[in-house]
């Protein structure tokens, strides 16, 4: 096998594997290295003052893990959908291993790690985000994040993902829990969540709550429950306020900034800085609005993004502009909210997760599609096709028909890995944009 020189993987340490409802036994990791620019080959230019404060806010809370880990506090490893709240309410540090590897993509130092991964039979079809994470794990380098105490990860997002970091539990010797989501039905496209999956979710919650109480050695505070719920629903309720707003036309903030401004929803979930964030946010917007800014001076057509963004050339999202379009939204906010109770909050969080509209049947996204293009005024769609994962390709081109039978809008279909820029040909992809914006054009 050929790694670069400096990666030599790393011998396992003893670990567990625990899922939450179904015990086993086995475990895992994560990563800390050089300080990282927000820099990718290709940046996207944000016109909102706001999210250029995201990238300041992300290495502080970088900073302040490793401060945590000094200080002898817990950090956990998690994938994108574990329960933040919860986590920040028990007072361990939860860092998004996905975060991370989009970390390395934006600055080009991704593909060593993938090569390692590769290597090791990893395929390319996988996950980047995960194979880098096992890639870097594996390395033997100094992470740049402290490494984790314990791992947490749920089934209903990404069963790839909770398979992918077996591995690098083994490496670290660390506990590794996996909440197990059941999957929510539909009916006329809208989630249906029974009273039986609720208890069985909130079961699981109820059970890595005990967990932590015997990591950390303190009970959890039901007051601070409480109150970092009340953060969340704060956050997720003004970013429904700026959704609102983006209705507006012309449109007072893209899927350039929608990709930066939405990390707090991903990592700081239940934080008092995640609300912060989201009312300074807010505020721009409206006075955005107000002031009939918007993101192009004549507004020709209104786009709909679907799927994952690219993040070695975010470049793109704003590529669509020099047509006289608008990325207006995407579909990615979708994965992150749900309303929230502080007063019954294991029930709520557990419906909020099961509620995500990855872990159900297809007729959920198109009901949701089907809102955006209407409420947004959307006359076209991009989806981005990240061969890794099998839930957005999955139901992309039943989304697709749905949307074109009963609005008659075309779509543009690119397809390859969102964090892999070995196969990523940026002529090719801005010609395709190109056709696709003339065809629109000829439609008006």
């Amino acid at each position: 096998m050929l790694f670069p020189p400096p990666l030599n993987p790393l011998p396992p340490r003893e670990g567990k594997i625990y899922f939450l409802r179904d015990h086993h036994n086995s475990r895992l990791i994560f990563i800390k290295g050089e300080e990282m620019s927000s820099e990718s080959l290709s940046s996207s230019k944000k016109q909102l003052r706001t999210a250029r404060l995201v990238w300041p806010l992300a290495k502080d809370y970088y900073a302040r893990a490793r401060q945590a880990k000094i200080d002898k506090r817990l950090v956990v490893w998690t994938i994108l959908m574990a329960p933040f709240e919860l986590l920040h309410a028990m007072d361990v540090v939860p860092m998004m291993t996905e975060h991370f590897s989009s970390l390395l993509a934006i600055k080009q130092k991704i593909v060593p790690y993938l090569e390692l991964a590769e290597g090791m039979g990893y395929t390319r079809n996988s996950c980047s985000f995960h194979r880098a994470v096992i890639g870097f794990a594996l390395s033997g380098e100094e992470l740049m994040i402290p490494e984790p105490d314990f791992f947490v990860s749920a089934t209903n997002a990404c069963d790839g993902g909770v398979k992918v970091h077996i591995p690098v539990t083994e490496r670290f010797g660390i506990p590794y829990y996996i909440i197990d989501s059941p999957y929510n039905t539909s009916e006329g496209g809208v989630s249906v969540i029974e009273e039986e999956k609720v208890e069985y979710y909130r079961y699981q919650l109820q059970e890595l709550i005990s967990i932590i109480e015997e990591l950390t050695h303190k009970p959890l505070n039901e007051d601070r429950l409480k109150e970092t719920i009340g953060f969340a629903k704060q956050a997720n309720d003004l970013w429904l306020e700026i959704n609102e707003l983006r209705k507006s036309v012309p449109c007072p903030m893209s899927v350039a900034e929608e990709a930066t401004t939405i990390y707090p929803l991903m990592q700081m979930m239940g934080t008092r800085e995640a609300v912060g964030f989201y009312q300074m946010l807010l505020n721009e917007v409206k006075e955005r609005v107000k002031e009939g800014k918007g993101i192009v001076e004549n507004e020709k057509h209104r786009l709909l993004w679907l799927g994952p963004i690219i993040n070695y050339d975010t470049s793109l999202l704003n590529y669509f502009e020099e047509f006289g379009a608008v990325l207006v939204k995407s579909d990615m906010d979708y994965i992150y909210l749900g309303d929230l109770d502080p007063e019954n909050p294991l029930d709520s969080l557990a419906r909020k997760y099961i509620s995500n509209f990855f872990n159900g049947i297809v007729e959920n996204r198109i009901h949701i599609t089907k809102e955006m293009v209407r409420d947004y005024k959307i006359d076209g769609m991009i989806i981005y096709s990240h061969r890794g994962c099998r839930l957005f390709c999955g139901g992309q081109r039943a989304v697709m028909d749905a949307i074109s039978e009963e609005f008659g809008i075309p779509s543009l279909l690119i397809g390859g890995d969102l964090s892999d820029v070995r196969d990523y040909n940026r002529d090719q992809v801005r010609n395709q944009i190109e056709n696709f914006m003339d065809m629109l054009d000829s439609k008006r």
